[in-house]
């Protein structure tokens, strides 16, 4: 017993970190990032597969430079060295990360599928939410690396189709920094910028440079964003998620210059059909008008004038005839009729009646007419004839 090597706690802590420090100096270890924490700039994590947990920390010292930003889920290589640290009396050991990588392309499809699926859920890739591109943008704001092609094609680009005001945020296109500097590019051209279309561009690359354009904040600061947006990352063939969100997808940072602008040669050869047909409405209308003016000045010729009275006069002099003619024939019809009608009422007066050996039998100086059920033997009847009246007695036959 006496031969066993002894070590008090402290001893055996530092002999413990001792050994970690200077065997794991600098390793990578797989596995699934879980419980991401930011706190002062630092990430706190851990890593994780089917048996164990290690506890890890990227300082703010190295996030600038990762390769991926710690996020839940992500299965990665996290390269660093193994370290001891004590939490409280107790005596724990880490892994200081200083850089990350994707475990395949396969992880990182995993976490855009699982992303890109909730967020649809959610409904900002519908369609209604889509704000229209104006038509002639008179500045527009582009969301890029300053350096590099991607730039240049699109200043050249706009500047042969419809040269108008571009405005730069430049950005780093990949890394930890990318995201934070993509959302706040889009929340400068939205407060401070009067832009009519935004630019979100970057040239290709692999699985991993795209994860910035991934990433959930992006994603959903495209989707607040007031002013539209236009996305144009990598090549025709890669997509992001906020290729869905946005209001339209290119599928060239190019392509994306020829949408926000039209072609001001096409706009030349509208603008000069559009002269033609306003030239040809207007010789048109000024050749009416001349015509138009020359027969009134014909009409105001003298002799014209005369001779247009003249005919007139003799045309006026001719309705005058016809119009006194119409009016005696229809005055000589209207007394013709009259004097038929007259001549029915006077052939049915009472004395031509009586003309005609018709007689009227009346009660003795009376005008009344004598009924049948007042004749009796012995009473008088006045009988009016033609020429005079006779008074008769009654005598009834038995």
């Amino acid at each position: 017993m006496n031969n066993i090597p002894e070590y008090s706690v402290s001893e055996i802590t530092n002999l413990t970190k001792n050994i970690l420090e200077e065997n794991f100096g600098l390793i990578k270890v797989r596995g699934e990032i879980s419980k991401v924490k930011e706190f002062k700039g630092h990430y706190y994590f851990s890593l994780k597969d089917e048996n164990y947990i290690l506890n890890s920390v990227c300082w703010s010292r190295n996030i600038d430079f990762l390769n991926i930003k710690p996020e839940e889920g992500l299965e990665v290589f996290a390269q660093g060295k193994l370290t001891t640290y004590a939490k409280g009396s107790i005596s724990n050991y880490q892994l200081q990360v200083e850089q990350i990588d994707a475990h395949g392309e396969g992880a990182l499809l995993k976490i855009f599928e699982l992303r890109k699926k909730k967020l649809e859920e959610e409904g900002l890739f519908d369609n209604k939410y889509k704000k229209p591109i104006p038509v002639y943008p008179k500045k527009i704001g582009i969301i890029t690396s300053p350096s590099g092609s991607v730039i240049m094609d699109i200043i050249d680009r706009i500047k042969k189709r419809y040269p108008t005001h571009l405005e730069l945020f430049p950005v780093t296109v990949q890394g930890v920094k990318a995201a934070n500097e993509i959302i706040s590019g889009i929340n400068f051209f939205n407060k401070n910028s009067k832009v009519d279309i935004i630019i979100i561009a970057r040239g290709g690359g692999g699985a991993e440079d795209f994860l910035a354009f991934n990433d959930e904040g992006v994603v959903r600061k495209v989707f607040d964003s007031k002013i539209p947006i236009i996305s144009a990352i990598g090549h025709e063939t890669d997509f992001t998620l906020i290729d869905f969100v946005a209001d339209i997808r290119a599928a060239t940072p190019t392509a994306a210059a020829e949408i926000a602008v039209p072609d001001i040669k096409n706009l030349y050869k509208e603008l000069f059909q559009q002269f033609k047909r306003l030239n040809f409405a207007l010789n048109t209308f000024l050749s009416r008008i001349i015509k138009n003016l020359s027969n009134i000045k014909k009409l105001l010729n003298y002799k014209t004038l005369y001779n247009s009275l003249n005919h007139n006069k003799k045309d006026l002099e001719i309705l005058k005839k016809n119009l006194n003619n119409y009016i005696l024939n229809i005055k000589k019809n209207k007394m013709l009729k009259f004097e038929n009608s007259n001549s029915r009422l006077e052939n049915l007066s009472i004395k031509n009646v009586l003309k005609r050996g018709y007689s009227i039998v009346r009660e003795h100086n009376k005008k009344n007419i004598i009924k049948t059920h007042k004749i009796a033997s012995g009473k008088l009847i006045d009988i009016e004839l033609f020429d005079g009246i006779v008074t008769a007695n009654i005598t009834l036959k038995k």
